[in-house]
């Protein structure tokens, strides 16, 4: 029962466009298939295709999935089936070798992994996961190196069970390990285990899957009154409640599963939460992420090695991709789960790096709640919870800062257009929303804030009658009330892009009503300067002007013209303002924003949404020049 017994036909791809090289790439092979039962190997494999993408969060991953099937003929028909575990003694002689009863168990199907990984590699270069299907209507698989199902009753959700041990690490979430209540699994072993699915912590503050808990879910959720046997009472909370549920990883109790029920517990059910979001973060970097239209990214330098990208999905899903000197893009991932509001052109994911091992996040969500997430080094990704009751404006912006590392001030429109504030001390925590000087801002308006120094905030806006108005506060003397920064008309939904070359100077960029590129600028020594137009730049209707300061007396602009391309400028104090570029051939989608990072002063990274809705970067360095675009989330 080796190679000799067979010989591989050949290999189909038969799903999946993706390139090889950036793809999760399935070796589906046969084994116990004469060459006249080939037929029924290919139909266990279209058969897979269907129930596989017809499981989330598979559905929504398809682009970045490819499928082979390798046709492989064995001499023989079926599967070893010992008789010491209960099996019919078959001893066919097949390719891959596979048998059930292994560690004195039936359903335990196994192959020579081995022979089953050299394949995979030879007839599909780059493969992700091997799966081997055995013909044999006997119950069984199993999930280690290599993936194992048979042809019985409910193979699919076998094969899709296995493939969550093999492809992700995922453990078995029920709490027996040979079946029915047998001794020696009542308690756990002491000790954390390392698949994420499963835990002995049962603590909150501290759990794997945190982030998916709800604060009013009690921890643990649901506990094994007679850790003598299997606890089969029904479950105390709502189907799909993540908490934590006694009784996994093989024992009664001591171990615990996030769900009362998922698909690595129990066939026939969907995975779980925590299950789904492995699963997602495996493969989903590999695809390209499809942004909202128009909806703004957002990045953060933590450090100078390092960034941070926000933006949201399609769908509205927060979602976030980072890049570091060492290890490049790292893929896209949700973030704990979150949903943004879909109102306007949706509201973005704010972030702000209070210091270099530490981000909060904030967006308004689908109730129209503001809500923030917060990651830290030590700690990992927090869960979303909102900021007080406050009804925000659908779609609206939430504006933060970080005027010192232990506090943070957020800016966002109420329903009613009020200019609304919240902010957060270490010392104290979340104060309550307030109407700052009773401002309101115009429908769709944005409002931008920054701090010049730590005991200083300026705040930008368009008001209702169409100008540019502007506040400020000081901690001696508090908040001042709005004032119009001249007569210019904006657009209804300008934003105002501020910049703080110093502490005792502003330069303001934004598009008038003509979708003219304006500035204006304030100094300590002389007030505000007059709108004037940068180098008689258009902008495309909605797009925003993005300005950075690389250093004290330099400017770089961005923005998306009337033609949708990528374009900028920039200014210096010795050389004044230069023409507008198009950036390395760069076309964005209609409407959408450019935004912009210097790391190094000698260097910016620039993100925008292309015309097909993924998001694109490129950078300029002082010793290379521009780069070309390249796609987030398969480079």
């Amino acid at each position: 029962m080796t190679t000799a017994d067979g010989h591989i036909i050949g290999t189909t791809q038969i799903s999946g466009s993706a390139p090889h090289n950036r793809a999760f790439n399935i070796a589906m092979m046969g084994d116990g298939f004469q060459a006249a039962e080939q037929g029924v190997f290919d139909t266990a494999c279209s058969d897979f295709l269907t129930a596989f993408f017809g499981t989330p969060p598979y559905d929504r991953l398809a682009p970045a999935i490819n499928v082979f099937r390798i046709n492989v003929a064995s001499t023989g028909s079926g599967a070893d089936d010992p008789v010491a575990t209960g099996g019919t003694g078959a001893s066919p002689n097949t390719y891959f070798d596979s048998s059930f009863g292994n560690n004195g168990i039936r359903r335990l199907l196994e192959c020579n992994d081995s022979t089953a990984l050299t394949v995979a590699a030879g007839q599909v270069p780059g493969f992700t996961v091997a799966l081997v299907v055995v013909n044999s209507s006997v119950y069984g698989g199993s999930g280690g190196s290599v993936g194992t199902y048979s042809l019985a009753g409910g193979a699919t959700e076998i094969a899709i069970h296995e493939l969550g041990h093999t492809a992700y690490g995922l453990a078995d979430e029920y709490p027996y390990y040979a079946g029915g209540n047998e001794t020696g699994h009542d308690h756990h072993p002491a000790g954390e285990p390392g698949q994420p699915n499963v835990t002995t912590n049962a603590v909150r503050a501290t759990l794997k899957w945190r982030w998916a808990v709800n604060t009013s879910t009690t921890v643990p959720t649901m506990a094994n009154p007679d850790c003598s046997t299997v606890d089969s009472r029904p479950s105390p909370v709502p189907t799909g409640t993540v908490g934590l549920f006694e009784g996994a990883d093989y024992y009664h109790c001591g171990a615990y599963r996030p769900e009362y029920d998922c698909k690595m517990r129990e066939l026939g059910v969907p995975f779980c939460r925590v299950c789904r979001q492995v699963i997602w973060n495996r493969i989903d970097p590999l695809g390209t992420l499809v942004a909202r239209d128009r909806t703004p990214l957002s990045v953060v330098a933590r450090y100078p090695e390092h960034l941070d990208v926000f933006a949201e999905g399609s769908d509205g899903r927060t979602m976030s991709d980072w890049w570091d000197a060492n290890s490049g893009w790292a893929g896209w991932f949700q973030l704990s789960g979150g949903v943004a509001s879909g109102g306007g052109t949706g509201s973005p994911v704010t972030a702000v790096a209070r210091y270099s091992g530490h981000l909060d996040v904030f967006t308004v969500g689908t109730d129209n709640r503001v809500y923030s997430a917060w990651w830290d080094v030590n700690g990992g990704w927090s869960g979303w919870f909102p900021l007080g009751t406050l009804a925000a404006r659908p779609g609206s912006t939430v504006s933060v800062v970080a005027r010192y590392s232990d506090h943070l001030d957020v800016f966002t429109t109420a329903a009613n257009g009020a200019i609304m504030s919240i902010w957060w001390d270490a010392r104290t925590g979340w104060a309550d929303w307030f109407q700052v000087s009773g401002g309101v801002a115009g429908a769709g308006a944005t409002v931008t804030a920054i701090a010049r120094y730590p005991f200083h905030l300026d705040l930008f806006t368009v008001g209702t009658d169409h100008r540019f108005w502007s506040c400020w506060w000081d901690d001696r003397s508090g908040w001042a009330g709005w004032f119009p920064l001249d007569t210019l008309a904006a657009r209804p939904d300008a934003t105002v892009n501020v910049v703080a070359r110093y502490p005792d100077h502003l330069d303001l960029f934004t598009t008038a009503s003509n979708g003219a590129v304006m500035s204006t600028w304030w100094d300590a020594r002389s007030g505000w300067a007059g709108w004037f137009q940068v180098s008689g730049g258009v902008a495309s209707p909605g797009s925003p002007v993005t300005a950075i300061a690389r250093y004290s007396n330099h400017l770089d602009l961005f923005t998306v013209g009337t033609d949708n391309r990528i374009y900028s400028t920039w200014w210096d104090d010795t050389t004044g303002w230069a023409g507008w570029f198009n950036v390395s051939g760069g076309i964005a989608k209609a409407g959408s924003q450019v935004v912009a990072i210097s790391r190094v002063t000698e260097h910016i990274d620039v993100f925008a949404v292309g015309s097909d809705g993924i998001v694109y970067s490129t950078w300029w360095d002082g010793s290379g020049g521009w780069a070309g675009w390249f796609q987030l989330g398969i480079t």
